[in-house]
């Protein structure tokens, strides 16, 4: 699956630079972006080593050769922190811990703020009151769909919820595309994804874009059962003691 990843990567991204900007012509192109032997050309790198590492076979590869092809395709660092995860494995990682006592005590001492616990592959294990009642009720979810991805797409309840859903979508699968590359439990991933393949179509479209991203913090906008939009920052924290265990809290920019 990773070697197909790396191919879908690669292409993508090589079809998104513009030949002009390294003074090719636009004449006589089959397809948009760089060719190949472009790509080779400008990274210092021979025409079949690079055709082999789109192939995703078996070859030796290393750090600034990766480097440069990232340039030339001008990947941001989180587009270069992905294929450099996609190409050399993630880093060494224990097993998904649970969740500390103190971290339980601490998401329900953050009400009135909605604060909750999720794991990078975003399944969410935990909640406070203020959470259930101004972000969504997971606990009226079966156990094995609450999942922050899952619901995006197989729960309308949860997609009304989501002010500009479409585009909140999009974030959520870049930022479980990073999560999923840089984990050495891909099953705990992949099993998300396989259900999500076989139970709606409109995931099995927005999976194969190659967008990727991080999850740190950023901007939501939920709809409440009267159809009022509230504002929200958010951070995402890991715990240092339980790698893998994420901390999200909400701030409400009416509470600023």
């Amino acid at each position: 699956m990773r070697n197909e990843d790396v191919k879908n990567f690669l292409t993508h991204h090589r079809s998104r630079v513009n030949p002009e900007v390294y003074g090719f012509s636009l004449q006589q192109r089959r397809v948009k972006g760089l060719r190949r032997e472009e790509v080779a050309q400008l990274a210092a790198v021979s025409v079949s080593w690079y055709t082999w590492l789109e192939q995703g076979r078996d070859i030796s590869i290393s750090p600034a050769a990766l480097q440069r092809i990232g340039k030339v395709l001008q990947l941001t660092l989180t587009e270069q922190s992905y294929l450099d995860a996609l190409i050399f494995g993630a880093k060494s990682q224990p097993e998904p811990a649970a969740i500390p006592h103190e971290v339980k005590v601490m998401v329900d001492a953050l009400s009135p703020h909605p604060a909750f616990i999720r794991r990078a592959n975003m399944d969410i294990l935990y909640w406070n009151e203020a959470a259930s009642s101004q972000i969504f009720d997971w606990s009226q979810i079966a156990e094995q769909d609450r999942n922050s991805l899952k619901l995006m797409f197989i729960s309308d309840e949860y997609r009304q919820r989501i002010h500009q859903w479409e585009l909140a979508a999009k974030h959520t699968l870049a930022a479980f595309r990073t999560y999923y590359v840089a984990s050495n439990h891909a099953e705990d991933f992949e099993q998300v994804i396989e259900d999500l393949t076989a139970r709606s179509e409109i995931f099995r479209s927005m999976w194969h874009r190659q967008d990727v991203s991080k999850f740190g913090a950023g901007n939501k906008a939920i709809i409440d059962n009267k159809g009022k939009i509230t504002h929200y920052t958010y951070s995402a924290l890991e715990v240092e003691s339980a790698p893998g265990i994420f901390l999200i809290f909400y701030l409400s920019r009416a509470g600023q």
